[in-house]
């Protein structure tokens, strides 16, 4: 079993399979500075979080500045995740989830943190009881 504040590699959403089906199927919404796009499914054994952020070259030219954003999303999201875990677990469900980034600055470990808290008290609103 894993450790509760880890992020692991088979929890990191990589397969171009997987986020192609998440952009198809996927429903999304907004919460400054991020765009969720999340997908529900029953779970098969236990239940799984798949966790993808994406930082586009669009608004920030320079691979450190990109880098920089994802490790601390990546951080803050380790750090919070676990009530949104523990509410799938009792609904037996998995997600996939993409964070995209959308600000055209960078913004602190603090701010992060508290946007973080919203996206995943809204992932966990939106849990199905049924799928």
């Amino acid at each position: 079993m894993s450790k509760p504040f880890s992020l692991s590699k088979h929890e990191r959403l990589k397969s171009k399979k997987q986020i192609d089906a998440l952009f198809l199927r996927g429903e999304a919404f907004f919460i400054f500075p991020y765009k969720i796009k999340y997908c529900f499914q029953a779970a098969e054994q236990s239940p799984q979080m798949h966790f993808g952020i994406s930082v586009p070259k669009r608004n920030f030219k320079r691979a450190v500045d990109r880098n920089k954003l994802k490790r601390l999303s990546r951080e803050v999201y380790r750090i919070q995740k676990v009530t949104l875990k523990d509410d799938l677990v009792k609904h037996q469900l998995s997600i996939q989830v993409m964070f995209i980034y959308t600000h055209s600055s960078i913004l602190t470990f603090a701010e992060l943190e508290s946007v973080m808290i919203k996206c995943l008290e809204k992932l966990r609103g939106l849990i199905p009881n049924t799928l």
